[in-house]
């Protein structure tokens, strides 16, 4: 389960909450997904607050494994998400909601991002080639 309340920085806008469980699924040995969906198996636990909206998200994450290139491996990730925040909120938020969503994905994948090393490791094949080429006299 996982509880996160957010402030949407907005004045005279109320914190909002979601509640969500997390379900995965292994689909074969290259391909996982991950759901996260609303849920009211904490409210007992956990009663809501009145002065919080409950807003609400579904949002699935895919993760394949592909075949790996230069002996880095390599992964798909496709996300398809929905939210509602709940209540009357203007577009503008709700842009900058979205924007804040799309950042996050940016910044995962540049933090997993291996395309120096894997360029390299292609430039290092081909200049191997040229070296072969010119020592048999190739080259010229």
């Amino acid at each position: 389960y996982y509880l996160s309340r957010r402030d949407l920085k907005v004045t005279g806008f109320k914190h909002r909450e979601w509640r969500t469980i997390v379900i995965w699924k292994k689909e074969s040995e290259s391909k996982l997904v991950v759901c996260y969906n609303d849920t009211d198996a904490l409210d007992e636990e956990i009663p809501r607050d009145p002065h919080i909206i409950a807003a609400s998200a579904r949002t699935f994450w895919e993760y394949e494994r592909l075949p790996e290139v230069g002996g880095i491996p390599q992964t798909r990730v496709k996300v398809v998400g929905r939210t509602d925040v709940g209540g009357s909120v203007p577009n503008f938020v709700m842009n900058g909601l979205a924007k804040n969503f799309g950042k996050a994905l940016i910044n995962m994948r540049k933090k997993f991002d291996n395309s120096l090393k894997i360029d390299a490791g292609r430039r290092a094949v081909i200049v191997q080639k040229i070296k072969l080429k010119e020592e048999s006299g190739g080259g010229e």
